[in-house]
């Protein structure tokens, strides 16, 4: 019988439904934050909270709003 090793278990949180347009791969929460998505919500006042995604395959970076 087998042993699991749970803390090297990676969950990345992905987007359903939504695939990067350039290599159609996963979409999943980054935790940087950009600098138009920093002016987004400085100028909104806070109502719009922008999020960044990353891609896992071609590291390419999106904003949704």
């Amino acid at each position: 019988m087998g042993l699991l090793d749970l803390d090297k278990i990676i969950i990345k949180r992905t987007i359903l439904g939504i695939r990067c347009s350039h290599c159609g791969g996963n979409l999943v929460l980054s935790p940087q934050r950009s600098i138009a998505g920093r002016f987004i919500k400085l100028v909104s006042l806070g109502t719009i909270t922008p999020k960044n995604y990353e891609c896992e395959h071609c590291q390419k970076r999106y904003m949704l709003l």
